[in-house]
């Protein structure tokens, strides 16, 4: 954290660089809101827009967001060895559907609400996510989360992951219909 106000002001001397970080934060954060990766708060919310330099940041940022985005589809895993220690977690990342934000987000939000399940949306910059499988307290567990982020994450699963998810959830995936 003690780079941190370099690093922040490195981006703000290269908007263009700035904007593209800011989208692969973003990125991740819509598939893992969990990863914040400076701590409590992300790049994006140290950015003062009423500041000239860090709203050409925010302005790179949002010409970054101007692509194809997509609805993915994201598991996880989180087991134990033999011995009762916490093992890594596995992953599957899937992209179901590809559209503008706006229009995947309603889609999300609308499938969400009729079969009871919160979604978020942020109308700033288009990410919606709802949590069809929240994360547990304790391990083992499993978390299943449908989000809309830019087109940019490749499909990917670990070794074995259905075969353990079935086992750890007795098959139970994609609660909404939407895969």
């Amino acid at each position: 954290m003690g780079a941190l106000p370099a690093h922040l002001e490195r981006m703000r001397s290269h908007p263009d660089i700035a904007g593209e970080v800011l989208r692969l934060e973003y990125t991740a954060m819509s598939l893992n809101p969990n990863a914040k990766p400076y701590g409590r708060k992300t790049l994006l919310e140290l950015f003062d827009p009423t500041q000239p330099r860090d709203r050409a940041c925010l302005e790179a940022f949002e010409r970054e967001l101007d692509m194809p985005w997509a609805l993915y589809h994201v598991r996880r895993l989180f087991l134990l060895s033999e011995d009762g220690r916490r093992r890594p977690v596995k992953r599957s990342t899937e992209r179901i559907d590809l559209g503008r934000p706006h229009q995947l987000a309603r889609r999300l939000i609308s499938i969400s609400g009729r079969h009871h399940v919160d979604a978020a949306h942020d109308p700033v910059y288009g990410r919606a996510q709802a949590w069809a499988r929240p994360r547990a307290q304790g391990w083992p567990m499993a978390e299943e989360l449908f989000a809309t982020a830019p087109a940019r994450v490749i499909n990917k699963q670990d070794k074995n992951f259905e075969q353990k998810w079935h086992a750890l959830t007795a098959g139970s995936a994609a609660q909404l219909p939407l895969v």
